[in-house]
């Protein structure tokens, strides 16, 4: 089988917008975000693989892949690696393709973990503006975050992103959000060159309608699915953040900027003590609200995590991992 890749990043940096543009072509399948992965990958063998196949026919992600897995199509896998790859054949089979990729931006964290399952695998890293990034997490329904919060997301994923391609040069492709607005077909042949796959023209058509894969949810997270990109929002946050804002993100990022080739857009000031406390008391309502939206919308999401991580002995472990 040809081997998998993985788009990562910090979140809001444009990885579904890339998913759904390699979705288009001929032989590429990326299924939703899939972070249940991780723990099947994290517990090798330190569970039977018995229980492993009882709990993975029962995720709820997989079933938002639209997929139904009954355990005796599990038989023939004998590792961890095995049934992940193996779900992903059955996406593939389902939409006739031969390539299986994932777009689950947070696996950015665990690089080494899929490096090391996975050893032929490939990274695509989508870096975006932090100021852009920030200013969509705080307007996302779903994401509820701030300037502050949004800016230490950033700076950890990016360089977790960096240092990635820093270990395997020759296994991950930094690709620039805004390269993909500006400059979609020269983009897109490298990373197709990248996967090693052909060019398809028809990639850059863009889809008229919602992809009906996408529930309330999702549809949620990302509103604009669907919508060709447009050029002017690259700079949105400009005129959508506050002076405030906008000087707590580049001081907070300054260093990672500055490395990215990102330029502030004026000398900025170290962050006011009385305001990044009012911005970590805002950040737990925003977590309340962001634990709302998952019980209204997703609430068998939350059971099926919970009792993963509870059979698989990874709760306690977790539990102060809950964040964006």
């Amino acid at each position: 089988m040809i081997s998998p890749f993985f788009i990562v990043g910090c979140g809001r940096s444009g990885t579904t917008l890339l998913r759904n543009i390699l979705n288009r072509h001929s032989k590429i399948a990326i299924p939703l975000e899939s972070l249940f992965v991780i723990d099947y990958l994290t517990v090798k063998d330190r569970k039977p693989l018995s229980t492993l196949k009882e709990l993975i026919v029962r995720e709820h992600e997989i079933g938002e892949w639209g997929l139904e897995i009954t355990p005796n199509m599990l038989n023939d896998c004998s590792t961890p690696e095995g049934l992940i790859d193996r779900i992903h054949e059955l996406y593939m089979e389902k939409n006739g393709k031969v390539i299986w990729g994932q777009k689950t931006p947070r696996f950015i964290r665990h690089g080494e973990l899929l490096k090391t399952a996975y050893p032929d695998s490939r990274f695509i890293h989508v870096i975006r503006d932090p100021r852009a990034v920030v200013n969509s997490l705080i307007n996302s329904d779903v994401h509820r975050s701030n300037a502050y919060y949004g800016s230490f997301r950033w700076n950890r994923d990016v360089n977790q992103g960096l240092s990635l391609k820093k270990r395997y040069p020759e296994d991950t492709l930094e690709v620039r959000y805004e390269s993909l607005i500006t400059d979609p077909e020269e983009t897109l042949k490298g990373i197709c060159r990248f996967i090693e796959v052909n060019f398809e023209r028809e990639i850059l058509d863009q889809d008229k309608t919602k992809t009906k894969e996408y529930s309330k949810f999702y549809n949620k997270i990302n509103v604009k699915i669907g919508q060709p990109p447009d050029p002017q929002r690259l700079d949105a946050w400009r005129s959508d953040l506050s002076r405030r804002q906008i000087s707590l993100i580049e001081s907070l990022c300054a260093e990672t900027m500055k490395r990215l080739g990102y330029a502030p857009s004026a000398n900025y000031r170290s962050p006011n003590g009385i305001y990044i406390f009012y911005l970590r008391l805002q950040r737990i309502f925003g977590f309340m609200r962001q634990l709302f939206h998952y019980v209204l919308n997703r609430r068998q999401y939350i059971i099926c995590n919970i009792r993963r991580k509870l059979k698989l002995s990874l709760l306690f472990g977790d539990i102060f991992k809950i964040n964006y």
